[in-house]
C-alpha cells in the first residue's frame, strides 16, 4: 500500500507539471478560467467576526458602526462566493475586467492609479476608494458620493456602470449559470441553484464586509494598551509616537478619522477646492471619508486621486485648506462659519512622523492574505470557460481554433484533460484519475487528424 502511494503521488506530480507545461506551450489564454477554492470552505466568520480584536467588538466606539444587515451577515460559503465573483472577468460585458481590476489587494484594494480603466478602455470620473474596513461605517452608504444605501446596493452599480463593467445583470445572470461551479457554489451558499440578483449582492456583499483589517502595527500597540499609554508607546518608535500624538491632538486629525478603525461619520467638505463645481460629491462637495487603514499602499489620495503621496495630503491638511462657501466647521478656525480655514503648520518633523504613523496603520497580513486573493486559475482544455473539460470544449475548438488563436498544444490539453472539471481544482482535492500511458499517442493521433480535416477543409 505504501508503494501504491508513493507511485500514486509521483503520477499525481508528473501530471501536475504536464499540465503546466502544456498550458504554457499553449496559445490560447482561457481567461476568464475557473475558481480553485478550498475544498472547505475557507472561515471568513472566524477572521471578519469572532476574531476582532476587542476594540471592534460590539459595543464599542468601532463596534457600534458595523453596517452588516441582520438579513445578510457574513457566512462562509456566501463569502466564498463573494471571493469567486470579485475576481470573475464574467461580471464585465466582454470577460476582461473584474472588480479587483480597480480594487486591488496589495494596494488596500484601491487602484494605484489616478482613474481606473473600464472594460473598453475608458476611465472612472472618480478614484478607486479602499475597501479595508468597509463594514465600519454605520450610515451604511457607499461610493464618495453615497448615493448607494447599502454596500449590497452598492456593488452592483459598477457591474452595470457604461465605463466600468458595461454589462446587464440579465447577461450575467446567464453568464454565471452557465458554468459548473456557480450553481454549486450558489447552493451552498444560499441554498438554491439559481443565479439571482440578490445573492449576486448578497455574497459580494459579504466578501467585502469581511475585508476587516486589524493586524497592523498599530493593532499591537493597541492591544497592549489605550492609544497614549506606556504600553501603547512601548510599541512604537519615538517618531511614531510623535506623530501618534498629533494625529489624536484635540481638533486635528482622529476628529474626523474617529475610532480605532480611523473612520468618519459622515461625509465632509474638506476644502479641496475654492468651489464646488468640478464635483459636487454627496452635495456641497462633500465626500465620503474611508477608513484609513492601509492607506500608506494606496498610492491615490481623495475622491479624484490627486495626490500622488502621502506627503502631498500632509501638506495639504498643512497650508492647503481652501476657503470653499461649504468647508467643515471642525477644518475652520474656532469651529466657526466665519473662521478661516485652519492652517495646521506642521514643520517638516511633524510632517515625516505623521506619515510614520499613518505607516502604522499597514496590515501586511491583510495584504497578503490568501482570503482575499485572486482564486482563478486556467483550466487547459476548458476553451468555452464553463468549468468541465467535456466535447462543448472541442465544439468551440473546431469552430474557433483560428480566430482565438488556439494552437495543437490546445488541443492536446483537451485530449488529457477529459473529463476534468473546476473541482479538480480544489485546494485539498485529489485528482480522480490519471490518465493511462496510451493517451499521449491517442491525443496525438487525434491532433493530427483534425489537423488533416482543417487543411482539407482550406484547399
Amino acid at each position: 500500500m505504501k508503494t501504491h502511494g508513493k507511485y500514486a503521488r509521483t503520477l499525481k506530480a508528473s501530471l501536475a507539471l504536464a499540465l503546466a507545461f502544456v498550458l504554457h506551450q499553449s496559445g490560447f489564454a482561457q481567461s476568464p478560467g475557473v475558481p480553485a477554492l478550498p475544498s472547505t470552505n475557507a472561515d471568513y466568520v472566524d477572521y471578519a467576526v469572532d476574531s476582532l480584536p476587542s476594540y471592534f467588538q460590539p459595543g464599542t466606539d468601532v463596534g457600534v458602526t458595523n453596517n452588516t444587515p441582520a438579513d445578510n451577515p457574513i457566512t462562509n460559503a456566501g463569502a466564498t462566493v463573494g471571493r469567486a465573483l470579485f475576481y470573475d472577468q464574467r461580471l464585465s460585458h466582454n470577460d476582461s475586467t473584474s472588480c479587483a481590476s480597480c480594487h486591488v489587494q496589495r494596494n488596500g484594494f484601491s487602484d494605484p492609479e489616478q482613474f481606473s480603466e473600464g472594460f473598453e478602455g475608458g476611465l472612472t470620473g472618480r478614484h478607486s476608494m479602499g475597501l479595508s474596513n468597509a463594514m465600519f461605517y454605520e450610515r451604511g452608504r457607499f461610493f464618495w458620493d453615497e448615493r448607494a444605501a447599502t454596500l449590497e446596493e452598492q456593488v452592483l452599480g459598477p457591474i452595470q456602470d457604461s465605463v466600468e463593467m458595461g454589462t446587464t445583470l440579465s447577461q450575467l445572470r446567464t453568464e454565471l449559470a452557465d458554468t459548473e461551479f456557480y450553481p454549486v457554489l450558489f447552493n451552498e451558499a444560499f441554498g438554491s441553484t439559481e443565479i439571482t440578483d440578490e445573492g449576486i449582492a448578497n455574497a459580494l456583499a459579504q466578501f467585502v464586509r469581511s475585508m476587516a483589517s486589524y493586524q497592523s502595527k498599530y493593532d499591537q500597540a493597541r492591544d497592549a494598551g489605550p492609544v497614549g499609554s506606556s504600553a501603547y508607546n512601548r510599541e512604537l518608535t519615538s517618531q511614531e509616537q510623535l506623530g501618534s500624538n498629533l494625529f489624536h491632538a484635540a481638533g486635528s486629525c482622529s476628529a474626523c478619522h474617529e475610532s480605532d478603525a480611523q473612520i468618519a461619520d459622515r461625509t465632509r467638505n474638506i476644502g479641496l477646492d475654492l468651489d464646488n463645481s468640478a464635483d459636487e460629491g454627496a452635495g456641497d462637495g462633500q465626500f465620503k471619508v474611508p477608513s484609513l487603514r492601509n492607506i500608506a499602499v494606496r498610492e491615490g489620495y481623495m475622491h479624484d486621486g490627486r495626490f500622488e503621496t502621502l506627503e502631498e495630503v500632509i501638506d495639504f491638511y498643512s497650508t492647503g485648506i481652501q476657503d470653499n462657501p461649504d468647508l467643515a466647521l471642525g477644518l475652520r478656525e474656532g469651529g466657526l462659519p466665519t473662521g478661516d480655514p485652519i492652517q495646521f503648520n506642521f514643520t517638516e518633523n511633524e510632517k515625516a512622523a505623521l506619515i510614520a504613523f499613518l505607516e502604522t496603520l499597514t496590515d501586511d497580513t491583510f495584504l497578503t492574505s490568501e482570503l482575499f486573493s485572486d482564486p482563478f486559475v486556467e483550466l487547459a482544455g476548458d476553451f468555452d470557460g464553463s468549468g468541465l473539460i467535456d466535447s462543448a470544449d472541442v465544439d468551440f475548438w473546431n469552430s474557433n481554433w483560428q480566430s482565438a488563436g488556439l494552437s495543437g498544444s490546445d488541443f492536446l490539453a483537451w485530449q488529457r484533460n477529459l473529463g476534468r472539471s473546476w473541482e479538480d481544482l480544489a485546494i485539498g482535492a485529489s485528482i480522480s484519475s490519471v490518465p493511462e500511458p496510451a493517451t499521449a499517442t491517442l491525443a496525438i493521433g487525434a491532433l493530427l487528424l483534425a489537423l488533416t480535416r482543417r487543411r482539407r477543409g482550406h484547399t
